[in-house]
């Protein structure tokens, strides 16, 4: 799944965005750095665009923040791009999807449902890519 550079640089940016409230320019500034840099992450591994994915069902989601996610379907690791008002940081383990096709496969378009089933937690899959876990960010 996620690399350990990139699951440390989101642990980083989460810690930064928890102390916003009561934060200095210093760090604002660090928190904006770790932000870009988680950013820059995923770009770099983001690869081609996909139009439909099946995943199965014991298959692993990894947050990637607020508006995506990593999963596996079979020996192949994905990212969805979301818009909307899920929050996979804290209930990727519940997340549901609700295709047009009326299949376990999701594409874009597909709803995402996080949460219990009180929270109504909804968003929208606006892309589905590859992903390259071997990416290498270029270093100063």
């Amino acid at each position: 799944m996620a690399s350990a550079r990139l699951a440390a640089l989101f642990a980083v940016a989460g810690a930064f965005m928890l102390a916003a409230c009561e934060t200095t320019p210093e760090q604002q500034a660090e928190q904006a750095e770790a932000e870009a840099m988680v950013a820059a992450e995923i770009e770099l591994r983001k690869g081609e665009a996909v139009n439909r994915v099946c995943p199965r069902g014991s298959d692993d989601w990894t947050s990637l923040g607020d508006d995506a996610l990593l999963f596996e379907a079979g020996d192949e690791t994905y990212m969805v791009e979301l818009l909307g008002t899920c929050d996979p940081e804290s209930t990727a383990a519940a997340i549901v999807s609700r295709g047009s096709a009326g299949t376990s496969c999701i594409e874009r378009g597909d709803q995402l449902l996080t949460g219990g089933p009180r929270t109504g937690e909804r968003c929208t899959i606006m892309g589905i890519y590859e992903w390259d876990e071997d990416a290498e960010l270029a270093t100063d």
